[in-house]
């Protein structure tokens, strides 16, 4: 099978039409939030801009999923660091060097370390995780993971409304065709 860049938006675009968009969103911003890694917004944008009447509620599917995807690695870092969380963070690449510098940065910084690090490309799971072997208060995790993702996804919404239309003539330069 040969793929091709208008094949594979084709597939993007076919997909965000469908029912199955706002659960996948849902779904990998779940596993990325805990520990399967890769970047939150690689379903959620493509879609978006495939779908733009689409992007609010795609967003809201990710936030969801974004946060209760951080509340089980929390959970996995307060329950299970050493037997669970610790080799998943090595598989990941994360060393014990790594692991000390997050927990040295969560004990002085607290949430505003949870709340900044949701608006970084870091890794998100070795904070998250951290936070729970490290036993930083739940609610003050929750509030801060939630807050720091809305306000991450919010920016992202702006920015793909303000680039709509470049974004549509950019694809019909691309692909040779009309939205």
């Amino acid at each position: 099978m040969t793929w091709s860049l208008s094949a594979l938006w084709a597939a993007v675009e076919r997909f965000a039409h469908a029912r199955g968009a706002v659960p996948g969103t849902f779904l990998w911003n779940l596993s990325q939030g805990s520990v399967v890694p890769g970047p939150s917004e690689l379903l959620m944008v493509p879609l978006a801009i495939a779908d733009p009447p689409r992007t609010t509620v795609l967003a809201m599917a990710a936030w969801t999923g974004s946060v209760i995807g951080g509340c089980v690695a929390y959970g996995l870092g307060a329950l299970a660091f050493e037997p669970v969380a610790k080799p998943v963070l090595m598989i990941l690449g994360v060393n014990d060097a790594m692991i000390a510098q997050v927990t040295e940065l969560m004990a002085t910084y607290g949430w505003l370390f949870i709340m900044g690090s949701t608006l970084t490309p870091i890794s998100a799971k070795v904070i998250m995780i951290t936070a729970g072997a490290t036993g930083l208060p739940f609610p003050g995790f929750v509030a801060a993971l939630a807050a720091g993702r809305l306000l991450r996804l919010t920016i992202i919404v702006a920015l793909l409304r303000a680039s709509a239309g470049p974004l549509h003539r950019l694809r019909e330069r691309l692909l040779h065709r009309p939205a």
